[in-house]
């Protein structure tokens, strides 16, 4: 039991770290300057399906806890979106309906589009102005499910994309940020 869930362990850990080595260098410094400068004031709105929302939410728990400020979508509380806000997306499809349902209206609205999807020159990229692939044929193919993934080894990989994301946010400062963060992070537990 424990000599297979070791196994087990190395294959996401490595399956993940194969499909991050895939992402443009380029893509990333461009979604990170806009994170850092362009949409520091900015309201920046979230919005995936499935797993992958659970890995955006943390995300966008993150950049509150940095003082960003940040809507969910489809939440009570979350309001409408305006010029000059962002979506932020994650899609391992790059198709889902919702996504690029949403997507679309950003923009007709007037709000940036930023996406992270898990196919290159998919639908989603094609309609956000940042986009974040990840290239699976530049990756060996995932054995995590039978399906061949079935979007599995994506949403490790988001997850510590964006993880990442915040490290390289905070690294220069990165003692005086966790105390900022921790004034904002949860106290009702």
């Amino acid at each position: 039991m424990k000599k297979s869930f070791k196994k087990a362990l190395q294959v996401v850990v490595r399956e993940a770290e194969e499909l991050l080595s895939t992402v443009r260098p380029d893509a990333l410094k461009s979604f990170l300057e806009k994170l850092q400068n362009e949409w520091r004031t900015s309201r920046l709105f979230f919005w995936a399906r499935g797993r992958s929302f659970l890995m955006l939410k943390g995300f966008a728990m993150r950049l509150m806890h940095m003082g960003y400020e940040v809507h969910l979508v489809g939440e009570p509380d979350c309001p409408s979106i305006a010029a000059g806000d962002v979506l932020i997306l994650a899609s391992g499809s790059g198709g889902t309906a919702s996504v690029l349902l949403f997507a679309q209206k950003a923009k007709e609205i007037g709000a940036s589009v930023a996406a992270v999807v898990g196919k290159p020159q998919s639908r989603a990229a094609g309609i956000a102005d940042c986009v974040i692939e990840f290239l699976p044929q530049e990756a060996p193919q995932s054995i995590q499910l039978s399906s061949g993934g079935g979007g599995t080894r994506f949403e490790h990989a988001l997850m510590l994309l964006f993880d990442s994301v915040v490290l390289v946010m905070i690294q220069e400062r990165r003692e005086e940020a966790y105390r900022e963060m921790m004034t904002r992070h949860a106290n009702l537990e």
